[in-house]
């Protein structure tokens, strides 16, 4: 019954929503390692005068304070507490609006890789359940309208709206996070967002939060100018600036009143605040605003072309490495950086696999979360004087979103133009206590970033000034018992705009013979791991605690008791073996020597030149 008569009265009357929470409750002292949702538990009297001085203001829609109350955000620790905490925010928006106010309960975004799963995604039916048990809770509770808001993935937010329409009745009102030019930081546009959620059953749509009030200003416009439905606004007081722990927000009162009421002069129904806003702002809006009814809208312009959906595979870079591809196989070397600042000897090892007839040449970055030399600055060292060109490895793990634009673009002015695009092992099973992990994007989201630079623009959607020219390659794992769905994320990599891919180390030739039939409608070159074990220690080690490798039994067992020289000997044989059985097939050799060893990959390029030579001149006596 509420939340039919809340969509009523916005169609006949501007609403007022509260403003900032968790701003509020930092100025009261709580830090930001604190858990606001948390609050609602143990210091339930915080807030209720807080929602009593929005009321007392004049806010007419109320938000729980629950914005992160879902166990991906409340950690393992209080996974437990979400029904109780939810319940709560409901019981004490209750207790101080009783009917004089509508109770929103604010849902926000699911952290994509909570605790103990930073390596490993959300699936969709996975967030639509972790959706399920907060929206239920808020639901039961007696929440008159769910609040989906400062979402910057469009895709988990229509999730999150399909999980509300079919858990239960309550209106819906859909917030993205969009910076001035319209795209959230996805780079998703508002025409595009407004398009799907509109289809999608939304009831009210609108923007919040974001880089502060110009960016919610700017997609207000479109949207007034676009849709019949209600619309709704939550700007930031500013930007924010990060003083002594706190974020202060410093938009003048004048100026955020000043820019709310133009927003409900355009037309829009529901206005608020975000970050930064407080109870005096919702009083001058109160002030200003009135009982006022819905601005009449102008006419619909033209749309804005929506953001072009991800291609398939783009044809290779004008300059990449692989247009060289002939009829023997590619053949890569990886040269880790090391883990001091005597990298000479890695530019000797280098002239002398170029000598050898190498194609290219990898760098990790920072492998298995273990403390290296910057690979760029190498590589780009590596390249100048060697004239090979170097695969560059970019992980997830270290660096954000703004940080990974930031090396991409100077990756491509350095000259270095080949990446593979890795997710990253954790930091926490590295050798620097106290690093963190950043994980902003995995692999998938890493290519499709990767591919929007080679297309002009950056994630926001804005221009780079021109096209990047990147060749990219992935990793794929066609080891362990599910090769059906490891061949299922090369394929959504190749989607994304993956050029090539490089496999985990293969000692078994009846997997890779599935591997290449399972993958030859792909139509990208796979290059395969080869790694020399040096001794049974090595082997034993490699096959039970290295993530994705598995050793045969039959490898294990010619491991078994050898070390020093005769352990590197049979450890060159069986790839050597392996080479035999892959080269009439293979569309290259990825050679991963241990880093203190990288003769062993000289050998094996020596091995696989000799090999080439031996095939060509058959051919020719043909």
């Amino acid at each position: 019954m509420r939340g039919r008569e809340f969509l009523s009265r916005l169609r006949e009357e501007v609403l007022i929503g509260d403003g900032a929470i968790g701003t509020m409750l930092s100025e009261r002292g709580f830090g930001r390692d604190a858990s606001y949702e948390r609050l609602n538990l143990t210091h339930p009297a915080i807030l209720t005068d807080l929602h009593q001085a929005y009321l007392d203001a004049g806010a007419e829609v109320l938000e729980t304070n629950t914005f992160g109350a879902n166990r991906t955000r409340l950690g393992e620790r209080h996974a437990g507490e979400v029904a109780q905490i939810n319940r709560a925010g409901v019981a004490l928006v209750r207790q101080v609006a009783k009917d004089r106010a509508f109770i929103a309960g604010s849902v926000g975004p699911l952290s994509v890789r909570p605790a103990g799963r930073e390596s490993a995604p959300l699936s969709d039916d996975e967030v639509r359940e972790i959706f399920r048990e907060q929206i239920v809770a808020l639901a039961d509770a007696g929440a008159d309208l769910l609040m989906l808001e400062t979402f910057t993935d469009l895709h988990q937010l229509l999730l999150a709206l399909e999980t509300a329409r079919s858990a239960c009745d309550l209106p819906v009102v859909c917030l993205l996070a969009f910076h001035e030019k319209g795209h959230t930081y996805a780079g998703v546009h508002v025409s595009t967002a407004l398009e799907s959620l509109t289809r999608a059953g939304a009831d009210v749509i609108g923007a919040n939060c974001g880089r502060g009030v110009r960016c919610v200003v700017h997609a207000v416009k479109l949207l007034t100018s676009a849709t019949d439905l209600p619309i709704a606004a939550y700007p930031n007081a500013g930007l924010p600036e990060y003083v002594d722990g706190r974020y202060l927000f410093g938009a003048p009162l004048p100026y955020l009143t000043d820019q709310a009421v133009a927003m409900v002069e355009q037309g829009v129904n529901l206005i608020g605040g975000c970050c930064g806003t407080t109870p005096a702002y919702v009083a001058r809006l109160r002030e200003r605003l009135g009982k006022r009814r819905p601005a009449a809208r102008l006419a619909s312009p033209a749309r804005p072309a929506a953001t072009p959906a991800p291609p398939t595979p783009a044809s290779l870079p004008a300059h990449s490495l692989l247009r060289r591809r002939g009829e023997r196989p590619f053949v890569v070397v990886e040269l880790d950086p090391p883990r001091d600042l005597q990298y000479e000897p890695v530019l000797r090892r280098a002239s002398e696999l170029r000598d050898l007839g190498v194609d290219a040449l990898t760098m990790g970055d920072n492998t298995v979360a273990t403390l290296r030399m910057g690979n760029m600055a190498l590589a780009q060292i590596v390249q100048e004087q060697t004239d090979l060109p170097v695969i560059v490895h970019l992980t997830c793990r270290d660096h954000n979103l703004l940080g990974l634009q930031s090396l991409l673009m100077a990756a491509y002015v350095q000259g270095l133009h080949h990446l593979l695009a890795l997710t990253g092992d954790p930091a926490r099973v590295g050798d620097q206590p106290g690093a963190t992990s950043v994980y902003d994007l995995n692999s998938f989201g890493l290519v499709e970033l990767i591919a929007k630079f080679n297309r002009g623009v950056n994630n926001a959607g804005l221009p780079l000034g021109r096209p990047t020219e990147f060749t990219i390659g992935v990793a794929f794992n066609p080891n362990g018992r599910n090769l059906a769905a490891q061949v299922a994320r090369l394929r959504k990599k190749v989607a994304l705009g993956a050029h090539f891919a490089m496999t985990q180390p293969i000692y078994d030739l009846d997997r890779y013979r599935q591997m290449r039939q399972e993958t030859a409608d792909l139509g990208i070159p796979i290059f395969v791991g080869v790694m020399p074990l040096v001794s049974e220690r090595n082997a034993e080690f490699v096959h039970n605690e290295v993530p994705g490798i598995v050793l045969t039994d039959a490898v294990r067992q010619r491991m078994k008791g050898l070390s020093g020289k005769a352990g590197r000997q049979t450890g060159l044989e069986i790839c050597k073996e392996l080479i035999d059985g892959m080269i009439d097939t293979a569309d290259g050799f990825y050679l991963i020597p241990p880093q203190t060893r990288t003769e062993l990959a000289v050998e094996l390029a020596e091995y696989i030149r000799q090999c080439c030579a031996k095939r060509e001149s058959k051919s020719a006596v043909r």
